[in-house]
């Protein structure tokens, strides 16, 4: 059985502390809930704590409902561990050895009272405790005891907060570096999505490589994490990436897992998107003139060197020297081949 302890979830960076277990499942009953919350049920545990005599545990179960995912899905720090030995495991806040460590998990709520931990099926926890300052306890039966969590969750500051409201976006340019260094754009590039203050919505991107070879992917819905980041599954394949301003009116998304590992895509406003075209059709437009009238300088610059060349005297005329196939060899080596 996976348990959060396993090197999956760097619990076993911390030291195990030698500190017996005082009553902590009685503790979490003991706390104050939330109004807005109420028992769901009592979960028994097969092992009694020596302290209550013969008297069976219980550990309440907090009713959260799957309309208040917003509490729960982000990011936690953990801040105490007891084991399902009744033994604690780390404690930041009262072990003197444990509070400069840190460990951070992903905690998203799957279920009514249920938590999923750094998106693994196999670390799936009951919510005990819920509170409106940002703590919650948690839990999960292993063996004939519970391995009880305890958390606070890691605030977004506000500053990296990438959009307000909501933006309707469209994809304007994309470099997948994994298939080649061009950056594509046009006819090559197509998508959009809906990036929200919390969440990416409805992203949809179809990319036509160099080597004529189309990527697609899309994703109904990412909950944005601090820094921007996020995770989703596609398919079978887990696919996390990062979401940042890229200018005013642009973002830019980048693929760290999935199957667009290590591509960047750019997404902008439709009126950036129109302005970005305008600009690029009349710069288009100022290029061809001026390479018709460098193309005319060029010709005229040729026609005179001719003409000059022609009117010298026939003793002034340097002889053509002919290379050797070796010569021609070694200069198409050297220099290329000068058309």
């Amino acid at each position: 059985m996976k348990v959060l302890t396993s090197k999956k979830a760097m619990i076993a960076l911390f030291s195990v502390s030698t500190m017996v277990l005082a009553g902590t499942i009685k503790d979490i009953n003991s706390r104050s809930i939330s109004k807005k919350h109420h028992i769901l049920e009592m979960s028994p545990a097969e092992r009694n704590l020596a302290s209550d005599g013969d008297s069976p545990q219980q550990i309440a179960i907090m009713k959260v409902m799957m309309s208040e995912a917003n509490k729960i899905n982000g990011e936690w720090e953990i801040t105490r561990i007891v084991g399902s030995d009744e033994v604690v495991k780390f404690d930041k806040l009262n072990n003197i050895e444990d509070k400069n460590k840190s460990s951070k998990i992903v905690m998203r709520l799957i279920n009514i009272s249920k938590v999923e931990l750094n998106n693994d099926p196999e670390l799936v926890y009951d919510i005990s405790l819920l509170s409106s300052f940002g703590t919650i306890a948690i839990f999960k039966k292993i063996g004939n005891g519970f391995e009880i969590l305890e958390a606070k969750k890691v605030k977004v500051k506000e500053e990296n907060v990438i959009v307000e409201g909501e933006s309707h976006l469209v994809l304007e340019r994309a470099l997948n570096q994994a298939k080649s260094s061009k950056v594509l754009t046009g006819p090559d590039v197509s998508g959009e999505m809906i990036l929200t203050k919390t969440s990416i919505e409805g992203l949809s991107v179809s990319i036509t490589n160099t080597n004529g070879e189309v990527q697609n992917i899309e994703i109904a819905s990412a909950q944005l994490l601090d820094g921007g980041s996020f995770k989703a599954d596609v398919g079978d394949e887990e696919v996390s990436g990062v979401v940042f301003n890229n200018g005013k009116d642009g973002y830019r998304l980048s693929f760290v897992t999935g199957p667009l590992a290590g591509a960047m895509l750019n997404f902008v406003t439709q009126d950036e998107l129109q302005r970005i075209e305008a600009k690029d059709n009349e710069n288009n437009d100022e290029n061809y003139f001026v390479s018709e009238e460098q193309a005319v300088k060029a010709q005229t610059e040729a026609l005179e060197e001719r003409r000059e060349v022609a009117s010298r005297p026939p003793e002034e005329m340097e002889p053509v020297r002919v290379l050797s196939a070796d010569e021609i060899k070694e200069t198409a080596e050297t220099q290329g081949y000068s058309f």
